[in-house]
């Protein structure tokens, strides 16, 4: 039960579960010397950005279901960069967390913003990819993809969409 209100209490008010440390860290990699590089958004983000964001994930606890999750993802800046939400998130295994119902936005540095939707999704703590394996959309405001299938790195920002793909671009007024 504790672990549950402490999870509770961490979705609720992420900002403050970003500043507190992991009680049960995973297995710490060696120091990356790379481990600072520029995202798609031009923002900058840290080895331990992505462990912070780790430590959410890593902290459901196996076989348990935990409904209305809400995450988000500050540049260092403050900025709102990525926001992962799902109807529900289980551990189905060590590293492997499965979503239902998960719809994410994905704010760039342009202003432009994605919008990606998948039914049924499965994020791998280890790769930091989300892969999907039911019908994707991708939207932004001057186009839809919708695919059978599709992954999303989410430490390169960089996503692919795979089987009976669908594309569709609107007009956005332009006159060039």
């Amino acid at each position: 039960m504790k672990s549950w209100l402490s999870l509770l209490a961490a979705l609720l008010a992420p900002v403050a579960l970003f500043a507190a440390p992991d009680k049960s860290p995973p297995a710490q990699k060696p120091a990356d010397p790379k481990a600072k590089k520029a995202d798609a958004s031009g923002e900058s983000k840290s080895a331990a950005d992505a462990d912070k964001e780790n430590a959410i994930l890593a902290s459901i606890p196996a076989d348990q279901i935990y409904h209305g999750v809400h995450i988000p993802s500050f540049s260092p800046q403050g900025k709102l960069l990525m926001l992962f939400d799902a109807q529900s998130a289980k551990r189905i295994n060590e590293r492997n967390i499965e979503m239902q119902d998960l719809k994410m936005e994905i704010h760039n540095k342009d202003g432009s913003t994605f919008h990606v939707e998948m039914r049924h999704s499965v994020f791998n703590l280890d790769t930091r990819i989300l892969a999907s394996d039911t019908p994707t959309t991708i939207r932004r405001d001057d186009f839809i993809i919708n695919g059978d299938k599709a992954e999303f790195h989410t430490k390169e920002k960089f996503g692919r969409v795979f089987g009976n793909v669908k594309m569709i671009i609107f007009n956005t007024g332009s006159t060039k």
